[in-house]
Protein backbone atom coordinates (compact mmCIF):
# COMPACT_ATOMS: atom_id res chain seq x y z
CA UNK A 1 0.00 0.00 0.00
CA UNK A 2 1.23 3.48 -0.82
CA UNK A 3 2.16 5.38 2.39
CA UNK A 4 0.72 8.63 0.98
CA UNK A 5 -2.76 7.08 0.99
CA UNK A 6 -2.67 6.73 4.77
CA UNK A 7 -3.98 9.43 7.10
CA UNK A 8 -4.63 9.74 10.81
CA UNK A 9 -8.24 9.41 11.92
CA UNK A 10 -9.91 9.52 15.33
CA UNK A 11 -11.98 6.50 16.33
CA UNK A 12 -14.62 6.91 19.01
CA UNK A 13 -14.36 3.96 21.42
CA UNK A 14 -16.63 2.39 23.97
CA UNK A 15 -16.15 4.04 27.39
CA UNK A 16 -12.89 3.00 29.07
CA UNK A 17 -11.97 0.78 26.10
CA UNK A 18 -9.21 2.85 24.53
CA UNK A 19 -6.40 0.53 25.68
CA UNK A 20 -8.29 -2.62 24.63
CA UNK A 21 -8.96 -1.26 21.15
CA UNK A 22 -5.37 -0.06 20.85
CA UNK A 23 -4.00 -3.52 21.71
CA UNK A 24 -6.45 -5.30 19.42
CA UNK A 25 -5.67 -3.10 16.41
CA UNK A 26 -1.92 -3.37 16.97
CA UNK A 27 -2.19 -7.16 16.81
CA UNK A 28 -3.86 -6.66 13.41
CA UNK A 29 -0.85 -4.55 12.33
CA UNK A 30 -2.88 -1.32 12.22
CA UNK A 31 -0.84 1.72 13.23
CA UNK A 32 -2.34 3.38 16.31
CA UNK A 33 -1.57 6.25 18.63
CA UNK A 34 -3.01 6.33 22.14
CA UNK A 35 -1.64 9.30 24.10
CA UNK A 36 -1.43 8.26 27.75
CA UNK A 37 -0.48 10.29 30.79
CA UNK A 38 0.47 8.96 34.23
CA UNK A 39 -1.95 10.22 36.87
CA UNK A 40 -2.26 9.71 40.62
CA UNK A 41 -5.62 8.14 41.46
CA UNK A 42 -6.89 8.08 45.01
CA UNK A 43 -9.11 5.34 46.32
CA UNK A 44 -10.33 5.07 49.88
CA UNK A 45 -7.51 2.66 50.79
CA UNK A 46 -4.61 3.63 48.51
CA UNK A 47 -3.09 5.97 45.97
CA UNK A 48 -1.94 4.45 42.70
CA UNK A 49 -0.34 5.84 39.54
CA UNK A 50 -2.29 4.81 36.45
CA UNK A 51 -1.94 5.67 32.78
CA UNK A 52 -4.99 7.57 31.58
CA UNK A 53 -5.84 8.44 27.98
CA UNK A 54 -5.55 12.17 27.39
CA UNK A 55 -8.55 12.00 25.06
CA UNK A 56 -11.14 9.81 26.74
CA UNK A 57 -13.00 7.46 24.38
CA UNK A 58 -10.73 8.26 21.42
CA UNK A 59 -7.95 6.38 19.66
CA UNK A 60 -5.99 7.61 16.64
CA UNK A 61 -5.36 5.24 13.72
CA UNK A 62 -3.26 5.76 10.60
CA UNK A 63 -5.01 3.94 7.78
CA UNK A 64 -6.17 4.03 4.21
CA UNK A 65 -9.78 4.83 5.06
CA UNK A 66 -11.37 3.07 2.08
CA UNK A 67 -9.39 -0.12 2.59
CA UNK A 68 -9.06 -0.41 6.36
CA UNK A 69 -11.89 1.45 8.09
CA UNK A 70 -14.18 -1.58 8.21
CA UNK A 71 -11.44 -3.65 9.81
CA UNK A 72 -11.18 -1.05 12.57
CA UNK A 73 -14.95 -0.90 13.09
CA UNK A 74 -15.24 -4.71 13.29
CA UNK A 75 -13.63 -4.56 16.72
CA UNK A 76 -16.19 -4.68 19.53
CA UNK A 77 -14.53 -1.72 21.29
CA UNK A 78 -14.75 0.63 18.28
CA UNK A 79 -17.92 2.69 17.94
CA UNK A 80 -17.40 4.96 14.92
CA UNK A 81 -15.01 7.33 13.22
CA UNK A 82 -15.18 11.05 13.89
CA UNK A 83 -16.81 12.82 10.94
CA UNK A 84 -16.86 16.49 10.00
CA UNK A 85 -19.22 17.81 7.30
CA UNK A 86 -20.14 14.26 6.31
CA UNK A 87 -16.53 13.14 5.74
CA UNK A 88 -14.16 11.24 8.00
CA UNK A 89 -12.12 13.86 9.81
CA UNK A 90 -8.39 13.57 9.20
CA UNK A 91 -5.80 14.62 11.75
CA UNK A 92 -2.58 16.10 10.48
CA UNK A 93 0.76 14.44 11.05
CA UNK A 94 1.80 17.74 12.62
CA UNK A 95 -0.98 17.56 15.24
CA UNK A 96 0.01 13.99 16.15
CA UNK A 97 3.65 15.11 16.43
CA UNK A 98 2.69 18.01 18.70
CA UNK A 99 0.85 15.67 21.05
CA UNK A 100 3.90 13.37 21.11
CA UNK A 101 6.20 16.32 21.88
CA UNK A 102 3.99 17.47 24.76
CA UNK A 103 3.89 13.95 26.18
CA UNK A 104 7.63 13.44 25.87
CA UNK A 105 8.88 16.89 26.86
CA UNK A 106 6.25 18.38 29.18
CA UNK A 107 4.23 15.55 30.78
CA UNK A 108 4.17 17.29 34.17
CA UNK A 109 2.48 20.34 32.62
CA UNK A 110 -0.41 18.38 31.13
CA UNK A 111 -3.51 18.22 33.29
CA UNK A 112 -6.49 16.08 32.40
CA UNK A 113 -9.72 17.77 33.38
CA UNK A 114 -13.18 17.09 32.17
CA UNK A 115 -14.14 20.71 31.94
CA UNK A 116 -17.63 19.95 30.76
CA UNK A 117 -18.43 18.52 34.21
CA UNK A 118 -17.46 21.78 35.85
CA UNK A 119 -19.83 23.96 33.87
CA UNK A 120 -22.65 25.85 35.52
CA UNK A 121 -25.74 23.69 35.95
CA UNK A 122 -23.98 20.32 35.77
CA UNK A 123 -24.49 17.78 38.53
CA UNK A 124 -21.37 16.51 40.30
CA UNK A 125 -20.73 14.15 43.18
CA UNK A 126 -18.57 15.30 46.08
CA UNK A 127 -15.65 12.86 46.45
CA UNK A 128 -14.25 13.79 49.88
CA UNK A 129 -14.96 15.71 53.06
CA UNK A 130 -18.12 15.84 55.17
CA UNK A 131 -20.39 15.97 52.10
CA UNK A 132 -18.76 12.94 50.40
CA UNK A 133 -21.24 11.09 48.20
CA UNK A 134 -23.71 13.98 48.04
CA UNK A 135 -24.85 15.29 44.68
CA UNK A 136 -24.50 19.00 44.00
CA UNK A 137 -25.08 21.42 41.15
CA UNK A 138 -22.22 23.58 39.88
CA UNK A 139 -23.21 27.19 40.42
CA UNK A 140 -19.95 28.79 39.34
CA UNK A 141 -16.33 27.90 38.61
CA UNK A 142 -14.68 30.63 40.65
CA UNK A 143 -11.06 30.14 39.58
CA UNK A 144 -8.57 27.37 38.80
CA UNK A 145 -8.99 25.93 42.29
CA UNK A 146 -12.44 26.77 43.65
CA UNK A 147 -15.99 25.84 42.65
CA UNK A 148 -19.25 27.12 44.10
CA UNK A 149 -21.88 24.39 44.48
CA UNK A 150 -25.56 24.28 45.32
CA UNK A 151 -26.53 21.30 47.47
CA UNK A 152 -30.27 20.61 47.67
CA UNK A 153 -31.13 19.78 51.29
CA UNK A 154 -34.49 19.79 53.11
CA UNK A 155 -36.30 21.86 50.49
CA UNK A 156 -33.49 24.41 50.61
CA UNK A 157 -30.35 25.00 48.60
CA UNK A 158 -27.09 25.31 50.47
CA UNK A 159 -24.42 27.27 48.62
CA UNK A 160 -20.94 25.89 49.29
CA UNK A 161 -17.52 26.92 48.02
CA UNK A 162 -15.13 23.96 47.72
CA UNK A 163 -11.72 23.14 46.27
CA UNK A 164 -11.83 21.24 42.96
CA UNK A 165 -9.99 18.39 44.69
CA UNK A 166 -13.11 17.74 46.78
CA UNK A 167 -14.85 16.90 43.50
CA UNK A 168 -12.01 14.69 42.30
CA UNK A 169 -10.52 17.27 39.89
Amino acid sequence: MNETERNWYAVYTKPKSEKKLNQSLQTKKIQTFLPLLSQKKKWSDRIKIVEEPIFKSYLFVKINFKEESLEVLKDKNAMQFVFFNGKPSTISENDISLIEIFLNEYPEKIKIEELNKLQKGNEVEIQSGPFKGKKAIVEKVKNAYQVILNIPLLNRVIRLEVAKEVLGF
